[in-house]
């Protein structure tokens, strides 16, 4: 959604200003100078804000001057000056002022619907109409909506609406209930006003499962026309006519989210049956790609075999829906995957573009631009990320990441704190938070970390790969060379990907090994090929030509 005052027009999300339709440059600090003015208009917002928003702690620059500039550019841009300001006032010894209002978007809150159906394995039809409302809700421009991580740990919990909408910053919560007989479905809904907790807007829908799509559109519509908002075209269409097909999906979709790796394959299955009950309906190839791409990511399937696998379902799932973001994104991670650079950026920043409220794009994207060199843009997305989902496991997990492939190694252990707090199951969160303990010399914390991140990722190579660097690093040796022998045991009995033998050697300091796997890792083309422009355990082996010959294959720069 597009904000406007004045002559101008501001896309906070795609970061550009126009006045009367016609793009200005700005330059990315006085944007953010902006961003933030616009985001506590009437407020003000200090330099000290400004500076943390602007700049990491261990950032060498000048703030005062840096920030005169950053501010200075933006009045230019806007026309405006310090003297007699239209927009930004200064408040002096303190900060700034957005002085114009901004009408604030409303936002709704989807709470978890109640599974009322005695069979608690139901719950993947609540928790799947939950989630499809959320999707599409947020698809209506002019509409915030809290994301699924947040609502969801209401789940099970009796809650008063106005209550928790006041805790979520929402005008609105919808909540209601599903119970199923056979085909049967009963749903009934509540959409509740924040302020004086009176219905917006209640239903009771009594049919089969053949139609719950309408059912969801007439919610959704429902909620737009309750909170004001004109509809400016008809609600995506993106629903199978097959009913059993959109069950099979739904189980898939559940057991996907749970992240769980024995729900997998299973969940794989449920949406392979969607895709040849109904091979028009788009929505279950991302989910039956990410089984191949996860599979390949954790060592558990050889990329070659993989990712064509992938790739075709994701290219079948876009001739279906050309508009979905998380198609675009998901291809763009393939296309790195694929050591395809050019591509896989066009796809993310398709993706970006077509919803630029979905957290999931904004998750994807920072480690592309973390290979290619472009810390401050994979930052700034992964911090996009977790505005939008703040307790989503893998939001959390890319912010950790990005800064500590940034090296702002401060900022990370903050991000990893912060992280284990709010989702404790993610090993690689453990895993980058160790990294960058240890680089900031908190040896012991950072080998606690290592061992806590290990026990999470129940063996899996790209896990072991982690924690034997770590071994080596920290000066644990012996349990490294154990790391190292049960990988290649490994590798003698399936495919078991090369790249995490390359780090555990290079924790132990033998780079003449570690450069003999890295060539093992590129010609079995490893899809995380390219985190060793990146990764901390490659600075030592960076000026051999070795290294750089593999940089070469992969078109990326050592420069």
């Amino acid at each position: 959604m597009n904000t406007r005052f004045g002559a101008f027009e501001v896309d906070l999300d795609r970061r550009r200003l126009l006045k009367r339709g016609v793009p200005i440059a700005l330059r990315e600090q006085s944007f953010q100078v902006l961003a933030a003015l616009m985001e506590h208009a009437g407020e003000i917002v200090t330099r000290e804000e400004l500076r943390r928003r602007l700049w990491a702690s261990d950032t060498f620059v000048d703030f005062e001057v840096a920030l005169n500039s950053a501010v200075s550019r933006l009045r230019d841009a806007l026309g405006d000056s310090a003297e007699c300001p239209s927009f930004i006032e200064t408040i002096p010894k303190r900060g700034y002022r957005f002085v114009v209002p901004i009408p604030k978007r409303p936002a709704v809150a989807v709470m978890p619907f109640a599974n009322q159906t005695a069979d608690a394995k139901d719950d993947y039809l609540s928790d799947g109409l939950t989630d499809e409302l959320i999707r599409v809700l947020s698809r209506i421009d002019g509409l915030k909506v809290t994301a699924g991580s947040v609502v969801f740990r209401f789940k099970g919990q009796r809650c008063d609406a106005r209550q928790v909408g006041r805790e979520l910053g929402v005008e609105a919560v919808l909540e209601g209930s599903v119970s199923r007989a056979g085909d049967r479905i009963r749903i009934t809904v509540n959409l509740v006003g924040v302020k004086d907790g009176f219905n917006l807007w209640a239903q009771r829908f009594d049919g089969n499962l053949a139609g719950l799509f309408a059912i969801q559109d007439e919610v959704c519509g429902a909620v737009a026309e309750a909170l004001h908002i004109r509809l400016a075209s008809q609600l995506p269409k993106t629903h199978p006519s097959n009913a059993n097909a959109y069950m099979q999906h739904l189980k898939g979709t559940y057991l996907l989210k749970r992240r769980r790796p024995d729900g997998i394959r299973r969940a794989f299955e449920y949406l392979q049956e969607a895709i040849r009950l109904e091979p028009d309906y788009a929505e279950p190839y991302y989910g039956a790609a990410m089984f191949y791409i996860v599979s390949t990511a954790y060592g558990a399937m050889p990329p070659r075999t993989a990712l064509p696998e992938a790739e075709a379902l994701l290219l079948k799932g876009l001739a279906l829906d050309e508009n979905s973001a998380t198609l675009h994104s998901t291809l763009g991670m393939l296309r790195m995957f694929q050591w395809r650079w050019a591509e896989s950026e066009q796809e993310h920043r398709r993706a970006i573009n077509l919803e630029p409220g979905n957290a999931f794009p904004h998750m994807c994207y920072p480690i592309l631009c973390s290979f290619l060199g472009r810390h401050e843009e994979a930052v700034f997305h992964a911090v996009k990320a977790v505005e939008l989902d703040p307790l989503d496991l893998m939001t959390n997990f890319r912010l950790v990441q990005a800064t500590c492939y940034a090296r702002r190694y401060e900022e990370a252990v903050r991000a990893g704190r912060i992280a284990i707090e709010l989702t404790p199951d993610s090993p690689y969160t453990y895993f980058y938070l160790a990294l960058s303990l240890a680089a900031l010399g908190s040896s012991e914390e950072a080998w606690d970390m290592a061992n806590a991140g290990r026990k999470l990722a129940g063996g899996m190579p790209l896990g072991e790969g982690y924690f034997g660097y770590l071994a080596g690093a920290l000066g644990h040796a012996t349990e490294a060379r154990t790391v190292i022998r049960n990988l290649q045991a490994r590798r003698e009995q399936a495919y078991s990907p090369a790249l995490p033998i390359v780090g555990t050697y290079l924790g132990l300091g033998e780079t003449a090994d570690a450069l003999s796997w890295l060539q093992t890792a590129l010609t079995e083309r490893d899809p995380f090929l390219g985190s060793m422009m990146v990764f901390p355990a490659y600075d030592r082996i960076r000026d051999h030509l070795e290294f750089k010959r593999v940089a070469g294959e992969l078109k990326l720069s050592t420069g």
